[in-house]
């Protein structure tokens, strides 16, 4: 985590990104590059959808036998339009900048497929006090 973390950073130094993570240390069995680089398209699209001078929330709990990873943002939220296609690849969702297209992200579909490949789950919501959660899971070591 603290890796996209960095890099996230690195080419928005102006945002604050809060970090919760757990005291305990968490052996999750997994493919490092790949989970960097969902964790890297969540927080981009955390910063798109949010107004410039709010923070990022990046959190990881332990979560029973799993391993929860959760991208908050303070942007207006997921529309209810846009929220059946949001994993998918069938309706690209709107953006808000013209030049967002020179993200590094790899499009939720695909990291909805990563996860899933790690026998985890994606998931997103809005929040009660504005914006979206973006939540994934993955087993801890010893219970996949």
């Amino acid at each position: 985590m603290g890796e996209a973390v960095n890099r996230i950073k690195q080419r928005f130094p102006q945002r604050e990104v809060v970090v919760h993570v757990p005291n305990e240390f968490l052996e999750i069995p997994m493919d490092g590059t790949l989970i960097v680089q969902v964790l890297i398209n969540l927080l981009e699209n955390a910063i798109k959808y949010s107004p410039d001078d709010s923070d990022i929330e990046v959190r990881l709990e332990k979560y029973g036998d799993w391993a929860r990873f959760e991208v908050l943002d303070r942007g207006k939220g997921i529309s209810k339009e846009d929220f059946p296609y949001l994993l998918t690849t069938y309706k690209p969702v709107e953006t808000k900048s013209p030049d967002s297209s020179r993200g590094i992200g790899i499009g939720l579909s695909i990291c909805k497929t990563i996860i899933k490949a790690h026998n985890g789950k994606l998931e997103a919501e809005n929040r009660k006090e504005g914006g979206a959660v973006f939540r994934f899971t993955l087993p801890l070591k010893g219970s996949e």
